[in-house]
């Protein structure tokens, strides 16, 4: 079958789910304006923030009713992609490596070099370039404890 609309269509959005394959999708409250496509994590009070918080919660999904470029607003219900694959907005700047470990930069997004290393989460592409960005896909595999020191 030809395709269509291969030079009309993404590849991919950020916050976009890879495909529909089992997957843990949770929700939780935003304390704050949250992108899609950003790894989210817990505050002190049991809502969660752009970034890894005091313990990382998963990625943040697109929601058809919450505008991509406006992305959510505080108290929006958010839905956290726990376990499965899911594209995440990479840094300005940063590159990705196939296979590599994921690491997110306190604003969410994820790179080779981000600050804080997502424990169980690996690239599962490098970088597409799309329309507002770059955003690669992520595996993840909660829960997202660190393993402990040997």
């Amino acid at each position: 079958m030809p395709a269509i609309y291969d030079d009309r269509m993404e590849p991919a959005y950020a916050g976009m789910k890879a495909d529909l394959g089992y997957d843990d999708v949770e929700t939780y409250a935003a304390a704050g304006a949250i992108a899609p496509g950003v790894i989210v994590g817990d505050t002190t009070d049991e809502r969660i923030v752009a970034g890894p918080g005091s313990r990382i919660r998963g990625l943040a999904l697109h929601t058809h009713t919450i505008p991509r470029e406006g992305g959510y607003r505080e108290f929006d219900a958010v839905s956290v992609l726990r376990v499965r694959r899911g594209w995440a907005k990479v840094s300005a700047g940063g590159a990705v490596t196939k296979d590599a470990p994921v690491r997110c930069a306190a604003d969410g997004t994820v790179s080779d070099g981000g600050a804080t290393g997502v424990p169980n989460a690996v690239f599962r592409s490098g970088a597409v370039e799309v329309s507002g960005g770059k955003v690669a896909l992520i595996e993840l595999l909660a829960p997202f404890a660190a393993p402990a020191a040997p």
